[in-house]
């Protein structure tokens, strides 16, 4: 059985654009292995649609479909612990005590609110890329943002408070 003639550049796509995506996916649910579970399963469903997809608008659609796909999962998993342990993979530039403080503040965030802060700062789109990949008001994503941005800043100023007085 021959492989559809789309197939070649849906492949060329899933190189290229994987681990990007992951990184998404991870700053929504917190833990790698469910990243990669949720981004696979996007990756799927971009492969059933690939075909009908307008190549214009496929980085759009794709992180859409990621984003939509790691919030799903993370409303599954509401019940389970974020993980607050590094994968061996993490960042090298980043002090792993500061992303191990970051990650668990941002597991205190909804993952909407998560979501839009990697829209955000982590692929830099602005609000109103961030409202159409989302299907909100561009209000939205501005209120969403300096409520999580706000919680991050009082969770911080928290624990530094806890670091002096110890």
């Amino acid at each position: 059985m021959r492989a559809p003639a789309w197939e070649a550049t849906y492949c060329e796509f899933f190189v290229t654009r994987r681990r990007r995506l992951l990184g998404i996916a991870y700053a929504i649910l917190g833990s790698w292995p469910a990243a990669e579970d949720a981004t696979q399963t996007a990756f799927v469903k971009l492969y059933l649609h690939w075909p009908r997809i307008d190549p214009a608008a496929v980085d759009a659609y794709a992180r859409r479909t990621v984003v939509t796909t790691s919030i799903q999962s993370a409303q599954k998993r509401a019940r389970e612990p974020l993980t607050d342990s590094v994968a061996d993979h993490a960042a090298r530039e980043i002090d792993v005590d500061v992303r191990v403080d970051l990650m668990g503040a941002l597991a205190q965030l909804s993952p909407r609110d998560r979501a839009v802060l990697a829209l955000r700062f982590l692929e830099d789109l602005s609000v109103t890329e961030v409202a159409g990949l989302l299907g909100v008001a561009e209000g939205t994503v501005k209120s969403q943002t300096n409520r999580a941005l706000a919680r991050l800043r009082a969770d911080e100023a928290t624990a530094s408070t806890e670091r002096k007085t110890s």
